[in-house]
């Protein structure tokens, strides 16, 4: 194990580093954009390191754990001494902190980076608590039509029960996903008012209609080179053809994760009731983010 000041010297120069991190709904096309910054040779963005869920949730319980036994022994045992300082509420962020420096360190090892990010959907949710760790850091939260969402989860993660009734299985699984819609988006309108200087929106319909426009964005938004010729590699490596080894956007192969690759493909799925239902519980979001009812 190389010494702990080496460890401490790496962490610290990824700190020095813009950091920034992608979140959206699961389906929205978070990954596609991880890919498309990975692939800049100047940043470093990967996923999903499960941040908050295996990182920020377990820590804060064995913290609680550990003040709740030297409570315990401070109180009974050491009375008389005073026993042993208890952990600071602070503890917990400098951990936090540490460990994603740490992984952010190891992910983009090998590689000289000017910005280094890493991909979570749930991010949108936990930027608030990332910004007070790494304040420079910057957030880019996807959008896209929750019908074509609900219609690119159904088709990858639900698994046809014996006998089902198809449409009340579909109809199930959309009102269980709205309220995560719902949260997620209200979620993404709150950190773009909140810190409008470091967050950027960006709708997957945006990204399939001009690519290198909104790339080209996203790297000026991460202070690294737009020159055209980077972002024309990026969004050719990313490509939907690329990315499935020459099948056109618009060709369905069930099961896999790059399915069709089109917005406006939830009119194949959701019959128009299931539209009436996504319009009335979450038709507010459409205006903002640009979408057509």
């Amino acid at each position: 194990m190389p010494p702990w000041t080496e460890y401490l010297h790496d962490i610290a120069a990824v700190a020095s580093k813009q950091l920034f991190f992608i979140g959206g709904a699961p389906r929205s096309g978070t990954t596609w954009v991880q890919q498309i910054l990975d692939l800049h040779p100047e940043i470093s963005c990967r996923g999903e390191a499960l941040f908050h869920k295996h990182l920020a949730e377990p820590m804060e319980t064995m913290i609680t754990l550990r003040n709740e036994a030297l409570s315990a022994k401070n109180s009974t045992l050491f009375r008389h001494t005073g026993g042993y300082p208890l952990p600071e509420p602070d503890d917990v962020e400098f951990l936090l902190g540490t460990a994603i420096l740490t992984s952010l360190s190891r992910q983009s090892a090998g590689k000289a980076c000017r910005a280094i990010g890493e991909k979570t959907p749930e991010n949108v949710f936990f930027f608030p608590r990332l910004k007070r760790l790494f304040p420079r850091a910057k957030c880019i939260a996807i959008a896209r039509d929750p019908r074509d969402v609900l219609t690119s989860a159904w088709h990858l993660f639900h698994t046809a029960a014996a006998g089902e009734d198809e449409v009340d299985a579909k109809m199930a699984f959309i009102r269980m996903a709205m309220p995560s819609l719902d949260q997620g988006a209200k979620a993404t309108i709150d950190l773009a008012a909140r810190y409008p200087s470091d967050v950027m929106t960006v709708t997957y319909e945006g990204l399939l209609r001009t690519p290198q426009l909104i790339v080209s964005n996203m790297f000026r938004f991460l202070s690294v080179s737009d020159a055209s010729s980077i972002v024309a590699d990026c969004v050719a490596r990313t490509a939907f053809a690329a990315q499935t080894g020459g099948r056109q956007a618009g060709e369905e192969q069930r099961g896999t994760f790059f399915r069709k690759g089109v917005a406006g493909d939830w009119a194949s799925t959701l019959t128009p009731e299931m539209n009436q239902l996504v319009l009335r519980e979450l038709g507010w979001m459409f205006p903002h983010f640009g979408w057509k009812f």
